[in-house]
């Protein structure tokens, strides 16, 4: 061997073997650090699956209040509508679906309200500012129209009716309540219209006073110029016109003082056939101006009831006049009395040959204010029903299109 390369190789052996230490060194430095490494990787992975369970636990509790919240606005008893800047609902609770007749939005329910939906909540949002003052919105409904109390304001955080993450969660939302007041509305309406009523019953009432004493006058004198001795055959049927109007006249100014005022009636004992007899007396001028026959079958006699002859009389004016008008010219009235079937009643009817009355009408027919026909005040009969029945007694009627109607009354016998 060369001794040049054997002293090179002798001055190379520290050098290697610093060499070899060094390496060794930053391998076991190397080995530690790696070491440390994967112990920071481990303690960061757990706290990410940490953070990770909170993050899913609290988006948990998030979807669980949503699910909370939207339960109980849709409990409430008014309209929730959460709505995007645009006018496009994100959230209708169940009473505000109801309100615009959408249809359901399902599990979701963040679907924009469409077609009549949609204009029904634009006439409530064009009508209603966001921090104002609740106001009333009529809305259009399919079957009819409805009245909102409605009010709005601005959310202008996530709206958390969305679902989270979502493009609509993140924009300005406006929160429109309305509550069904249409209810109310009609009560109100109807009000109104009672209140009119009165107004123009207790007005009726008033000219009805004053006009009885001169139209009692006008009937006196005119029954005076009747007896008159010389008069002709056109004079005197002018004359019976005129009683005839006069006494048509008064039987309306009757019913409306008695339907307003009618109390407890003095119940007499009274014969019934004479009241009867008298009435059909009072009233024959007037059938005779309608060319009407009126007949009176009397079964009976001197047999009494507890009653108030004006009263009844009042009764008989008002079913005759009402069958004369139903009844055309030729045709013929019947009045009949007598014993019920079982011997304690007076039984009375009055039966025509008109047109008789249509099935539609007849539960109607003793309603104040009904008229068939729509010529007369509609008080008759209801007068002559709240007559018979404080005499304790019951009215009824029957009839058939074309062959006429027949009113039965009924009362105890003493």
């Amino acid at each position: 061997m060369n001794p040049i390369n054997t002293l090179a190789a002798r001055d190379a052996e520290p050098l290697l073997a610093d060499a070899f230490s060094a390496f060794a060194t930053a391998a076991g430095q190397l080995e530690y650090s790696y070491r440390e490494l994967q112990k920071e990787v481990v303690r960061l992975r757990r706290e990410l699956e940490t953070r990770n369970a909170a993050m899913a636990e609290t988006l948990n509790e998030n979807q669980s209040m949503r699910l909370a919240l939207r339960r109980i606005l849709d409990i409430l008893p008014c309209g929730v509508a959460v709505l995007e800047s645009t006018g496009e609902a994100v959230f209708l609770n169940f009473e505000a679906q109801r309100l615009l007749e959408t249809p359901e939005f399902g599990d979701q329910r963040a679907a924009h309200a469409h077609g009549d939906a949609r204009r029904r909540l634009a006439a409530i949002t064009g009508q209603v500012l966001p921090g104002g003052e609740e106001r009333e919105v009529q809305i259009p409904g399919a079957a009819q129209a409805k009245w909102v109390a409605a009010r709005s304001s601005m959310m202008r955080s996530t709206c958390p009716l969305t679902p989270a993450g979502s493009r609509s969660a993140q924009h300005d939302h406006v929160v429109l309540t309305f509550r069904d007041i249409t209810t109310q509305k009609e009560l109100e309406k109807d009000r109104d219209e009672t209140e009119h009523l009165i107004a123009l019953a207790r007005m009726s009432a008033v000219l009805a006073h004053e006009i009885r004493n001169p139209l009692a006058s006008m009937e006196l004198l005119v029954g005076l110029l009747y007896g008159c001795e010389g008069l002709q055959a056109e004079q005197r049927s002018w004359i019976d016109g005129l009683r005839a109007g006069l006494r048509s006249l008064s039987a309306t100014v009757n019913n409306v003082l008695r339907y307003h005022s009618l109390g407890t009636a003095v119940l007499l004992p009274v014969q019934l056939s004479q009241v009867i007899r008298e009435s059909i007396q009072f009233v024959q001028p007037l059938a005779k101006q309608a060319e009407i026959t009126l007949l009176f079958d009397d079964e009976l006699g001197e047999l009494k009831i507890a009653g108030n002859s004006g009263e009844l009389q009042q009764v008989l004016f008002n079913l005759t006049l009402n069958a004369f008008r139903h009844t055309a010219r030729g045709g013929s009235v019947r009045v009949a009395a007598h014993r019920g079937p079982n011997g304690n009643q007076a039984v009375v009817e009055v039966a025509d040959t008109g047109e008789g009355i249509r099935e539609e009408d007849l539960p109607r027919l003793f309603e104040a204010g009904f008229s068939g026909t729509g010529q007369n005040p509609g008080l008759g009969l209801a007068v002559c029903k709240k007559i018979v029945e404080q005499h304790r007694g019951g009215i009824s009627v029957t009839s058939q299109i074309g062959s006429g109607s027949t009113f039965r009354m009924e009362f105890p016998l003493l």
